[in-house]
């Protein structure tokens, strides 16, 4: 059984039917069959209601399928939650649920007790039946937000008394909300020395899976590039023309760390690194970053590989909602030499930190192998 059950009222219940079990003895020792029928009836409704305290729930269930609610600041959504009951029916129930304040209940009541919304909404559900129940929320700050737990109070419906069940397993639905995002107007130059995915005529390779149209056999070209059907109609050697293509990737390095502490400025530059992601994305340009907080594994900073489409995008918001100011800091300069001795450079490199002078010793031998930009103004993402 999924749920954690606790009986309230049952100990006045049993005390109940103890004392009808007797006054039925006595009524049928002295004959008194009216008083015996009568208190029998009441002695039947306490034995139903025992059942029911003991039955109700055993084969309720929450179909806890792993689902993330995406949401941005101040937009809403909803969460889901799926029932089937095979048991007794359940009437006149009430279902909490608890989750963290990232997000809020929207349009409907409800309680914050220590860092938890409670939102309490009604909950009927019966025999052989399924039941979604439909939680609005609104995303309010950056962050991930769980569900702590999801009880039901479920009252007898014939006497005093309920059955509160409690969910044991862990929840594996819960919500994020993305940083804020705003637009960016930066142009990406294109590296013509690079082979990529971007198409550019002046680029200097190929694409080999992609040919335009043929022309003229020259003496060099390679043999597999000869388009033997078009040679064949036009009677002369015809090589196939592919699509140029050039490199126009970009890696973000963010420092967070002022000295001892994380920078005040967290939150902008958070928005700020994930407007750039969304620009990138919107533009199909392949896109990395490297951000110094602690991790553990390959890199011992976050850091999200070179990518594209909207499965990276994706991900690097995730790693960018559940960033915190209390994540341990590593120093920026040694994560720009572990880049710079573990990592190729793209196209270009955005370099988002305070103290520039500090850290431009280690900057300077990136500027002789890449394009390397500073950006100043948080607020309108240029450079």
């Amino acid at each position: 059984m999924n749920w954690n059950r606790q009986d309230l009222g049952m100990k006045n219940t049993s005390i109940y039917v103890n004392i009808l079990i007797i006054i039925c003895f006595f009524s049928f020792l002295f004959k008194q069959y009216a008083f015996l029928s009568l208190f029998s009836f009441l002695l039947m409704i306490a034995l139903v209601q025992v059942y029911y305290y003991r039955k109700v729930g055993e084969k309720l269930e929450l179909l806890n399928g792993k689902k993330r609610v995406r949401l941005m600041k101040d937009t809403t959504s909803h969460i889901v939650l799926n029932f089937q009951n095979k048991g007794l029916p359940i009437w006149n129930g009430t279902l909490l649920i608890s989750f963290q304040t990232s997000i809020e209940p929207n349009g409907i009541a409800n309680t914050t007790i220590a860092g938890f919304h409670d939102v309490r909404v009604p909950f009927t559900i019966g025999y052989k039946k399924e039941v979604t129940l439909k939680i609005p929320i609104k995303g309010v700050h950056r962050g991930l937000a769980r569900i702590k737990e999801i009880e039901i109070q479920i009252p007898h419906p014939l006497t005093d008394g309920s059955v509160l069940l409690e969910y044991k397993p862990f929840i594996l639905m819960d919500a994020i909300v993305y940083p804020q995002i705003y637009p960016i107007d930066d142009e990406l130059t294109p590296s013509k020395f690079k082979q990529g995915s971007l198409e550019l005529n002046s680029s200097l390779f190929d694409d080999p899976f992609f040919p335009v149209g043929t022309r003229q056999y020259e003496q060099g070209d390679q043999f597999h590039h000869i388009h033997w059907k078009a040679s064949a109609k036009t009677q002369e050697l015809q090589t196939k023309v592919f699509t140029k293509v050039a490199d126009v990737s970009v890696l973000f390095v963010v420092n967070l760390k002022e000295k001892f502490s994380v920078v005040s400025d967290f939150e902008e530059k958070i928005e700020w690194l994930a407007s750039h992601i969304d620009a990138c994305y919107k533009k199909d340009i392949p896109f990395s970053f490297a951000i110094n907080i602690r991790a553990y594994g390959k890199y011992p900073f976050v850091y999200l590989p070179i990518g594209s489409g909207d499965t990276h995008r994706i991900l690097g918001l995730e790693i960018l909602s559940i960033l915190s100011v209390s994540d341990i800091l590593i120093p920026f300069e040694k994560m720009i030499a572990f880049i710079d001795t573990h990592e190729e450079l793209p196209v270009a490199v955005y370099i988002m930190t305070h103290d520039l002078n500090q850290f431009l010793p280690s900057l300077i031998p990136w500027e002789q192998r890449t394009n390397v930009w500073y950006p100043m103004d948080l607020s309108i993402g240029g450079v």
